[in-house]
């Protein structure tokens, strides 16, 4: 396994960006709209620098990850932008959740990221291998995943 491409999502969303904004800063409600994720225990309020413990699943295989919020920026701060990134071991990616509003703010663009894995550890290809049906497979999964975690949100934010 080489390095894995980053992966990208996008939805617009009938809803103001601090509406999306509440839905996606929820980090412990984030189990309810990502296929992959069980669940997120945070050590302390969310904000750039904390850490997070994840267990994630896929099919009979559940494993565990830590995750440090590298941006944390409510969109009331950047005139309707917000983001949210968490570095995640052992993977060595960054997952994140961009809002961009559109038009005067009455609906928003949110994307979801990964970046690309470059260079995984031993650890990270034999588990891709074994475990979670090859790093291409997988990476269909989680774009797939992506587009229905997204698709939570609107449902959510549109109620």
């Amino acid at each position: 396994m080489g390095d894995q491409p980053a992966l990208e999502a996008s939805i617009e969303i009938a809803a103001s960006p601090d509406e999306v904004w509440a839905l996606v800063s929820d980090l412990p409600a984030m189990k309810h709209a990502s296929p992959e994720l069980v669940g997120t225990r945070l050590l302390g309020r969310p904000g750039v620098g904390r850490r997070g413990l994840n267990l994630n699943r896929r099919k009979g295989f559940v494993w565990p990850t830590i995750t440090r919020i590298t941006r944390w920026k409510p969109p009331v701060h950047d005139r309707g932008r917000g983001a949210l990134a968490f570095h995640v071991w052992p993977t060595d990616v960054e997952w994140s959740y961009e809002l961009t509003p559109v038009g005067d703010g009455i609906a928003t663009v949110l994307t979801e990221r990964r970046t690309a894995v470059v260079d995984p550890s031993w650890i990270v290809r034999a588990t891709a291998r074994l475990a979670l049906g090859g790093a291409d497979s997988h990476d269909r999964e989680i774009l797939a995943g992506m587009h229905r975690t997204l698709a939570h949100y609107r449902r959510a934010a549109e109620r």
